[in-house]
């Protein structure tokens, strides 16, 4: 068969993190199966210009052709509009040129170009690759009110993504589920779940970057409690100090934060909850060192206030906690958690995220992680719902080679 071509259109950059991990795993492996893609995104305003072009050469080489422009800082919509309208014209110059059978979008203001593109260009299948209910995060964030403009339109936009898509990417089954409930995905609408993935080839346990990386962040004999990704806004800085203050009392710990974020609140929280700074280890890793830096943990945490938005989440660092064999402390409520935590015991229940949910999860965490074969289980759930080839990269394929017949 000859090969085939998409075009793929990003607000996020590929220098970004997520970028590297969630969108440039799965296009690598849509051209290994036969596909060429052009790529158009924007990539942050301090991203380098030379390791922008370094990225665009090597994609080059693997089968995509990556086009980007500066993305600026300001969330205001009109700024994002503009952003949109000038990705069209790039975009519209290569849906011309080249004629893509499959138009690709991740999240909304993409997705309104990439509809539009679809109806320009002859036989090509519009994906609406979903990454949340941005609407609905603004308004649980205060940031916006129901009966503001920018809610009413974004709402309004995500209603036509989703009924007029030839297929929608959830990242979880419960999203999915409430789209066909509501009516507001079509009888003929292709929807595949496709959760945030790891490669688990580089998220592996391995003894030796263990003992190299409790070294390396001090942690002694103590019980290690790790946390990976953004902290404020949804994420529960106050719970987790107060989970890692009820780990501490039962037993010598450490808790290490890898982000690049603010963490004023959590230190504020963890000084509330008696913590001594000694025992608590902060830095920015980059994703080359993170399967290492985690092998030297014992267990993770990942809790999310369980908004009505965070139907729609899949926990990115979650899959590469699993992978190296941790048991994560998570709450229900979120993505399709619930499910998940019934099902293994590598998932810790943190119930509703009061006090004494967080004090029995803490119990319960110190319980089963010193059992045999807590390890293996968690790496069964990694292989099983998140591995990047057998989980991701399969099911994009999957659902593209549909779109073909």
């Amino acid at each position: 068969m000859p090969r085939q071509h998409a075009l793929y259109l990003s607000h996020t950059g590929m220098t970004e993190p997520l970028g590297q991990s969630q969108v440039l795993p799965y296009l690598r492996g849509l051209c290994r199966a036969g596909w060429t893609i052009d790529l158009v995104a924007f990539e942050p305003a301090d991203a380098p210009a030379d390791r922008i072009a370094a990225l665009a050469a090597e994609l080059r080489g693997q089968g995509i052709d990556y086009s980007w422009s500066r993305r600026r800082p300001s969330h205001g919509l009109p700024v994002k509009v503009a952003e949109a309208a000038g990705a069209l014209g790039r975009a519209l110059e290569r849906a011309v040129r080249r004629r893509p059978r499959v138009v690709h979008a991740r999240s909304y203001l993409p997705g309104a170009v990439a509809k539009l593109l679809a109806t320009l260009v002859p036989g090509a299948r519009f994906i609406f690759d979903c990454r949340g209910l941005a609407g609905d995060e603004y308004l649980e964030f205060g940031h916006w009110t129901r009966q503001d403009l920018r809610y009413r339109l974004v709402k309004g936009s995500e209603t036509i993504l989703f009924r007029r898509a030839d297929a929608v990417v959830s990242l979880t089954s419960r999203l999915r589920d409430w789209l066909r409930a509501q009516g507001l995905t079509g009888a003929g609408t292709v929807v595949e779940v496709i959760p945030c993935c790891a490669d688990l080839g580089r998220f592996r346990p391995d003894p030796a970057a263990r003992a190299a990386a409790r070294a390396r962040l001090g942690s002694g004999d103590r019980f290690v409690l790790a946390y990976s990704g953004s902290l404020g806004t949804y994420y529960c800085d106050e719970e987790l100090a107060t989970l890692f203050a009820a780990v501490r009392r039962r037993r010598p710990a450490q808790l290490v934060v890898f982000t690049r974020a603010n963490t004023d609140k959590l230190r504020t929280a963890l000084a509330r909850a008696g913590v001594a700074p000694e025992d608590v280890w902060v830095g920015a890793i980059p994703p080359s060192e993170m399967p290492a830096v985690l092998n030297g943990a014992d267990a993770a945490a990942s809790l999310i206030r369980p908004w009505f938005s965070k139907m729609a989440s899949s926990p990115t660092k979650m899959a590469e906690c699993l992978g190296v064999g941790l048991p994560v402390v998570a709450n229900p409520g979120v993505g399709d958690m619930d499910a998940l935590i019934a099902r293994s015991p590598a998932l810790v229940d943190a119930g509703a995220l009061a006090l004494a949910d967080l004090d029995r999860a803490a119990a319960t965490l110190l319980e089963r992680a010193g059992q045999p074969g807590l390890a293996d289980e968690a790496r069964r759930l990694a292989t099983a719902e998140f591995d990047l080839e057998e989980v991701g990269v399969a099911r994009y394929r999957r659902l593209y080679q549909r779109l073909l017949e």
